[in-house]
């Protein structure tokens, strides 16, 4: 193996190691987004004397949107990188190295803002 094949697996063990930090911060944004959802409803209703209010629902919409947008920016930077996984496992063109690098992408996918926001 020369010494570019070997660049480029240390290159896709650096993407893949990105790939699966974007998807553990994904898991942590989730947690932290029902963590402020409970605490943000348990203070609109001490602050209203326990009832229901129509601030309830704003601040939840407003932390869902903002949760939501911070999922879809990961999840369109996790797609980035595997289309550049892809690309270099193109490249090295040898069949004992692309065996077990099945990344799950169409040939030449475009990845835009509008796919990672959809709800999948």
């Amino acid at each position: 193996m020369d010494i570019n094949q070997t660049l480029k697996l240390k290159e896709i063990d650096q993407l893949d190691s990105a790939i699966l930090q974007f998807s553990k911060n994904t898991l942590i944004t989730k947690r932290i987004c029902a963590s402020l959802l409970v605490a943000i409803i348990a203070i609109i209703m001490r602050v209203t004397d326990d009832k229901l209010d129509f601030s309830i629902y704003v601040a939840s919409f407003v932390t869902l949107v903002i949760f939501w947008i911070i999922d879809s920016s990961s999840y369109y930077y996790q797609r980035l990188l595997r289309i550049r996984m892809s690309k270099i496992v193109s490249e090295l063109k040898t069949s004992e190295i692309i065996v077990g690098f099945g990344m799950p992408l169409k040939k030449d996918e475009k990845i835009t803002w509008i796919k990672s926001i959809n709800v999948q």
